[in-house]
């Protein structure tokens, strides 16, 4: 007894950002590194998640549920706080690399480094007739740069192309099935010019020996952590080609590149079919495999300044079939969507939102710097 008493008296003493890091998995290595820079600045953090914490328990809480296990609703409500502080430490460390970039101009240095500082921020939270709660935060909406607007990115991509997916394989044609591709261009140390190589060919390859009336594919192109090597990951519906013909074909394009590999999509069951959507569109610099390599500053410094360098690229595409304009021409009718929510209802019960709460979220000093005389 006297030891149990001990064990929640230590728990007690431990901040929420502590206990958060404890529970955390020991296998995410950059999620551990962010909850561990909140531990360390939890002179700021602290306040902040000390009240979002009540306001994400209401909104969780408040959405329905097939069973009412208290433990289970608590597991879903760890994940979204540790994903929130994770985020929130990633974006403000965002926005100092930006902040600090010798060569980001200055018309948009602070509107970008500000975007990015405050993404996640609460603004308040609506309440319908049925008392559904859902928060209203801050977005910076930049998917190359922002943890948090990338996975909702991210998200959304995958679910178009899970609904068009799943329709192509209801209706299957006799010898096509669903594949990932992935394609490698040699590093040559400039990565500008490797993504405008990848941009300029994959195209090529897909025309000379994807392309049919019945074909479709959606390729997102991502940069490796350790080498910033290019290479793009296709979700592609074909017929079958041997691999060392699409590695032919592609080394004649490329003139140095041969490096492919293709494998079966297995489509039994709808996850499998959902991973392999989730893969071609996570976000394109898998930003915790750079945090892991390089830490949280150097990783930003790093990932500022690509995607400085390049800015208003298209890191992916869509072919044949995956596009609407082409999927209507093949079936004649449209392509499926995932339903649009109307923001002026609820999105649980859909009633019309009765009540908004506004919230002030409170800050923590600034980063101190002590200068010595």
């Amino acid at each position: 007894m006297a030891s149990t008493a001990r064990q929640l008296k230590r728990a007690s003493e431990r901040s929420q950002l502590q206990q958060i890091h404890d529970r955390s998995d020991p296998s995410r290595a950059a999620l551990r590194l962010l909850l561990g820079r909140a531990i360390a600045q939890r002179q700021f953090y602290d306040p902040i998640f000390a009240s979002r914490r009540p306001l994400l328990e209401l909104v969780q809480t408040s959405l329905p549920s097939e069973d009412d296990n208290p433990l289970k609703t608590e597991s879903i409500l760890h994940h979204k706080v540790e994903n929130d502080v994770a985020d929130t430490v990633f974006s403000r460390s965002m926005a100092d690399a930006i902040d600090r970039h010798p060569t980001w101009p200055a018309n948009s240095r602070v509107n970008n480094a500000d975007r990015a500082r405050t993404c996640g921020v609460w603004q308040g939270f609506k309440t319908c007739s049925n008392n559904h709660h859902v928060g209203v935060t801050a977005f910076c909406n930049n998917h190359k740069r922002c943890r948090r607007c990338a996975r909702a990115d991210a998200r959304k991509q995958a679910e178009k192309l899970y609904l068009v997916a799943k329709h192509l394989l209801k209706r299957p044609r006799a010898g096509y099935s669903l594949r990932m591709l992935t394609v490698t261009i040699r590093n040559s140390g400039n990565v500008i010019a490797d993504i405008a190589k990848l941009k300029l060919y994959f195209p090529k390859l897909y025309r000379s020996m994807f392309k049919t009336d019945f074909s479709a594919a959606r390729s997102r192109y991502e940069l490796g952590p350790d080498n910033k090597t290019v290479h793009a990951h296709v979700l592609i519906y074909c017929r079958f080609i041997d691999v060392k013909a699409i590695s032919a074909k592609w080394q004649e394009l490329t003139g140095d590149s041969k490096i492919v590999d293709i494998r079966k999509v297995e489509t039994n069951t709808d996850k499998k079919l959902r991973q392999a959507c989730n893969e071609v569109c996570k976000y394109v610099t898998d930003l915790d495999k750079w945090i892991k390599q390089h830490g949280i500053d150097d990783a930003c410094d790093q990932i500022a300044d690509l995607t400085l360098r390049l800015k208003g690229e298209r890191f992916g595409e869509t072919y044949g079939n995956f596009r609407s304009q082409v999927f209507k021409k093949t079936f004649n009718y449209a392509m499926p969507k995932p339903e649009e929510h109307d923001p002026l209802l609820c999105n649980i019960c859909g009633s019309t939102w009765a009540k908004y709460e506004e919230v002030i979220e409170p800050r923590g000093p600034p980063r101190l710097t002590v200068v010595h005389a």
